[in-house]
């Protein structure tokens, strides 16, 4: 039980329909995003999620900081009622996608770096052994942005210790340069890019501020020309991330450590200098 009575699970809000968590229980190839904030699941990984959708798989992420802090135009809301219409953004995003639902943990993004890491740590812990996930997408290592480092370092030591059953974990980029030497995966998300686009516009609040919508659509793109040098484009649109795993069977592998064999790796595949 966790501190105060409460469970992780309690924070979990059904998008898809009223099924309770125990129909997820069972292995199912159940996906789980880690996003920072409420909407960086869809930003990062949208067309995974709605293709794990399609192939009837439960889709499920769950939000780490309330999102309160976000940065809005007048007139302006309290850090209350900013979280609070996040939330309702991020269900109609899941929504879009058919995911089957998200967990709220509410943490206000200060905390993590005053000591909340050991309640996240918990709360992670409890959803990972619930859903069992095949697959756990969070940020890879290279973001420019404290709380997403943070997110990640959390994220791992849960995934190092609460998975004991077949477990894939998969980084994606928003806030960081993304090329390497160590494996990156490319999924073809071409298909459900409407989808993707329509999760990520469900944030109203953060369109209001950034044209979030047509930078993902320009990445996505982006990567599917840019992904092989010498081939013939495969896809429109694709969705990129940096496999992970070895951080589940290396335990003594540090991110800083991860970094440099990632760039090491580049270095002697790809530099002739």
């Amino acid at each position: 039980m966790a501190a105060g009575g409460e469970n992780a699970w309690e924070k979990y809000h059904d998008a898809a329909g009223p099924f309770p968590l125990d129909r997820y229980r069972e292995p199912r190839e159940n996906i789980l995003v880690i996003s920072p904030h409420p909407d960086d699941d869809v930003l990062g990984a949208g067309g995974a999620m709605a293709l794990a959708s399609e192939c009837g798989q439960g889709v499920f992420s769950v939000y780490v900081t309330d999102g309160g802090g976000s940065p809005q135009k007048e007139p302006r809301l309290t850090g209350e009622e900013m979280a609070a219409r996040r939330e309702k953004e991020a269900l109609t995003s899941l929504r879009a996608l058919g995911a089957a639902g998200g967990f709220f943990l509410r943490h206000p993004s200060r905390n993590l770096r005053a000591g909340a890491g050991d309640r996240v740590r918990e709360e992670l812990t409890q959803i990972l052994k619930l859903l069992r996930p095949a697959e756990v997408y969070l940020p890879a290592p290279y973001e420019r942005h404290l709380t997403h480092q943070t997110c990640t370092a959390l994220s791992l030591d849960v995934l190092r210790s609460a998975g004991d059953w077949p477990l894939k974990a998969y980084g994606y980029s928003l806030w960081g340069s993304f090329w390497g030497g160590k494996e990156r995966i490319s999924r073809d998300i071409g298909p459900v890019i409407r989808k993707k686009v329509e999760a990520v516009t469900a944030h109203t609040s953060q369109i209001e501020f950034k044209n979030y919508h047509q930078g993902i659509l320009g990445k996505s793109n982006y990567e599917a020309v840019f992904w092989e040098s010498h081939n013939v484009q495969k896809a429109a649109f694709v969705e990129i991330f940096l496999n992970m795993t070895e951080f589940l069977r290396r335990k003594e592998l540090t991110v800083k450590k991860f970094m440099q064999e990632d760039f090491e790796e580049f270095l002697k595949g790809y530099w002739q200098g």
